[in-house]
C-alpha cells in the first residue's frame, strides 16, 4: 500500500533542532527512508568524488532491464576482455567465459568488483560509455543535480561525482523501487572460484537492524558509505562521504542512523479511506459524505510529540450535491505546540448523486422512456 508522508520543516530545520556530534566525514546526511525528510545534513550538496556508491546507479539501471525482461538473473554472459583489464577490486573473471548476471550483481554489490561490472554493462549496452548516458538519465529523474557519472565503476576520472543528498535520493528510490531485491545489498560474502569475499559494510555485523547499501573507496573520495536501517516500522538512510578511515565511515553513519531513529518518530493519524469527518451534504441522495484520505496519512514528528498535534477540520458550508470520490471537500489544519504544521487536503470518501430525478432517479426514468 502507497503512504501518504507529511513533514514538520519547522521543527526539522536547524535552527529549531541541533545536529548528531562527532560526524567526521566531509559531508554527510540521514534522511527518513519512506518520506525522504532530510533530518540532519552537513555539506549535502557539495560535488565529491562518490567511489563505488556510483555502482547503487549502476544496480538501479541494471535492476530496471531485469524488471523489463531486457535482462534474466539466470541469463549467462560473456566476459569481455575489456572487463579483465579493469582497475580497482576484481573477482578475477576470464575473457570468454560464461557468469551469470546473478553472480556478477552479487560480485558488484557484495566486493564493488569492477570487472564484474563492466562485464554487465557491455552486455546490456554494447559499451561503457552508452550505458552511463542512461545512468546521468535517470539521475536526472530522480533529481540528483549534484551528480554526473562518467563511469558505471566509480574509478576516479575528472567530472565524476555526486553529493550527499544525490547518493540519499538513490538509496532511497533503490529500496522505494525495488524492494523485492534487496538482498543484494544485505549478502555478507559471496563465494566465486572457491573464494570467499567479504561485504565492506561493516554494520551488516555490526547491528542486525541494518539492511544495505554499500561502502566505496578510493584515494580522492577517501572512505564513503550509504547505509540504510530498518526498526520496527521505522526506516531511515545515512550517507557519509570522504571519511578518513573504514572505522571512522562505520560510526559515523551508526550515529547518523541512531541520531535518525532517537530523535524522530513516524506516527500513523489516519488509515486509507478512513472517514476524518462525515458532514452534511445539501440536494444529494444521501444526507452525510464522509471526507478523509485516500492513502495512509503519516506524520513525521521529534520523538515524543505526536500526542502534542492538534488536528482541525475546516470545510466550505453549504457544500452541495453531485460529490464525486477523491473530490477535494475541505482541509485537515495540524499545529504542534502552537507552531503551525501545515494545511493538507480532505477528499470525500464515495460518489454521492444529486436526490430526486437530478440524481439516480433520473437515470431511472431515462431509462424507463427508452423502452
Amino acid at each position: 500500500m502507497n503512504i501518504f508522508w507529511l513533514g514538520l520543516a519547522l521543527l526539522f530545520s536547524a535552527s529549531a533542532w541541533a545536529a548528531p556530534a562527532g560526524i567526521m566525514a566531509r559531508a554527510w546526511v540521514v534522511i527518513d527512508q519512506t518520506s525522504g525528510r532530510e533530518l540532519a545534513s552537513y555539506q549535502a550538496d557539495l560535488p565529491l568524488a562518490p567511489a563505488s556508491l556510483t555502482q547503487l546507479m549502476t544496480a538501479y539501471v541494471l535492476l530496471g532491464d531485469i524488471r523489463k525482461g531486457k535482462l534474466s538473473l539466470s541469463e549467462a554472459l560473456t566476459v569481455p576482455e575489456a572487463a579483465t583489464e579493469a582497475d580497482g577490486a576484481r573477482v578475477f573473471l576470464k575473457a570468454g567465459e560464461q557468469v551469470s548476471v546473478d553472480i556478477l550483481l552479487q560480485a558488484m554489490l557484495v566486493l564493488s568488483a569492477s570487472d564484474a561490472t563492466l562485464a554487465l554493462v557491455t552486455a546490456t549496452d554494447g559499451s561503457e560509455a552508452a550505458f552511463v548516458e542512461r545512468m546521468n538519465r535517470e539521475a536526472r529523474r530522480l533529481g540528483m543535480s549534484k551528480t554526473r557519472f562518467m563511469n558505471a565503476t566509480g574509478l576516479t576520472e575528472p567530472g565524476h561525482e555526486s553529493s550527499a543528498r544525490d547518493l540519499a535520493l538513490l538509496s532511497r528510490a533503490l529500496s522505494r523501487d525495488f524492494p523485492e531485491r534487496q538482498d543484494f545489498f544485505t549478502q555478507k560474502e559471496l563465494v566465486f572460484k572457491g573464494i570467499t569475499y567479504y561485504n565492506g559494510n561493516r554494520l551488516l555485523w555490526r547491528d542486525s537492524t541494518v539492511t544495505g547499501l554499500k561502502v566505496g573507496r578510493t584515494v580522492q573520495a577517501g572512505y564513503c558509505m550509504a547505509a540504510s536501517a530498518r526498526r520496527g516500522d521505522q526506516r531511515r538512510i545515512a550517507v557519509v562521504l570522504g571519511g578518513r578511515s573504514d572505522a571512522q565511515r562505520t560510526q559515523d553513519a551508526l550515529r547518523l542512523l541512531n541520531y535518525g531513529f532517537e530523535n524522530f518518530e513516524s506516527v500513523r493519524l489516519y488509515r486509507a479511506q478512513q472517514p476524518v469527518k462525515v458532514v452534511p451534504l445539501y440536494r444529494g441522495a444521501r444526507s452525510m459524505v464522509s471526507m478523509g484520505f485516500a492513502q495512509d496519512f503519516h506524520l513525521l514528528v521529534p520523538t515524543g510529540s505526536a500526542v502534542r498535534v492538534k488536528a482541525e477540520v475546516i470545510t466550505r458550508q453549504p457544500i452541495v450535491a453531485p460529490v464525486r470520490r477523491g473530490q477535494r471537500m475541505g482541509t485537515l489544519r495540524l499545529v504542534l505546540d502552537g507552531t503551525p504544521v501545515g494545511d493538507y487536503p480532505l477528499v470525500a470518501l464515495h460518489d454521492v448523486a444529486v436526490a430526486g430525478i437530478f440524481g439516480r432517479g433520473w437515470d431511472s426514468i431515462r431509462l424507463f422512456f427508452a423502452k
